[in-house]
């Protein structure tokens, strides 16, 4: 039971399109076997088209559909048509792995964030340099959506390492630690193979990727009501002990002063914002370039 002859035909072959949509366009191959009980999957692949290869003269079109149907009557003759168009960006077809393409998606929102400058990097205090706590602003929030296949469990460490990190190095044109990425889903998936008679079971995956341009850092304002101190008592950078910053009445402060290094500035001085980074730094190349 085998395939003897393979020949691709013009008749029943073309091309459709509509408005909006993508061409389809049709191939048609006869295929002779020695036997009507030949597999018919095995004479559907005679022509050795996958999912997913390109058409001959628009590569971006893709073999999505098949049929097989017989013509002879007797099993011995059958025809065999491939059908190509722009796959959905969801449902793209990798012919080398059997598995979709990655795919990405944007989106939006808008939400209220702590802010400690204005648009021209100037610090938010009052006209006494004091700072303006609970200042805040509204933030639009740019989200990618990335779905991304695996032909095993070879995604989980990648989650348990990467979920909730931010990028350590410039990734999708924006510096380190803009960009914050978090696994969303993972789902066992199972596809038949065109090229060959077994079912493909891969795992599809989802993640999230958050960007803030000025970066996923903490940064308060640094203020206080104690300084470091050395074993005399003077205040100094490199104190080991802390005590109260005094006013001029020699009495503990009333209301948190600028400090740096550790030591409260000049009375009236603006204060400063302090950077905390509060999430891991990961290599995100992992999940590939956005496109």
């Amino acid at each position: 039971m085998a395939v003897v002859a393979c020949l691709e035909t013009a008749r029943g072959t073309g091309v459709s399109g509509k408005f909006g949509e993508s061409f389809t366009f049709t191939r048609k191959w006869i295929v002779r076997v020695d036997s009507p009980l030949t597999p018919r999957t095995l004479i559907s692949r005679a022509p050795g088209i996958a999912f997913g290869a390109g058409h001959p003269d628009f590569s971006n079109h893709k073999a999505m559909e098949f049929d097989c149907t017989e013509e002879s009557g007797d099993g011995m003759m059958w025809s065999i048509t491939v059908r190509y168009y722009i796959p959905p960006v969801d449902n793209t077809p990798n012919p080398s792995t059997g598995m979709p393409v990655d795919s990405w998606s944007g989106s939006g929102t808008t939400i209220t964030i702590p802010v400690f400058e204005d648009k021209d990097g100037a610090k938010i205090v009052n006209s006494a340099k004091d700072p303006l706590e609970g200042a805040e602003r509204e933030s639009s929030e740019f989200t990618l959506n990335l779905t991304k296949c695996y032909a095993d469990l070879s995604w989980s460490p990648i989650a348990e390492s990467q979920s909730n990190t931010v990028n350590s190095s410039t990734w999708n044109g924006s510096p380190a630690r803009t960009w914050k990425v978090a696994f969303k889903s993972a789902s066992k998936k199972e596809a038949t193979s065109s090229s060959d008679d077994t079912t493909k079971s891969y795992w599809e995956t989802t993640w999230e990727f958050c960007y803030r341009a000025e970066t996923w850092d903490y940064k308060p304002w640094d203020v206080g009501f104690n300084q470091l101190v050395d074993s005399s008592g003077t205040p100094t950078a490199g104190g080991s002990q802390r005590a109260a910053v005094l006013g001029a009445d020699k009495k503990p402060v009333k209301a948190p002063v600028a400090l740096s290094s550790g030591v409260a500035k000049a009375a009236g001085s603006a204060p400063d914002a302090l950077t905390f980074k509060l999430y891991k730094e990961t290599d995100f190349t992992v999940f590939g370039t956005p496109g």
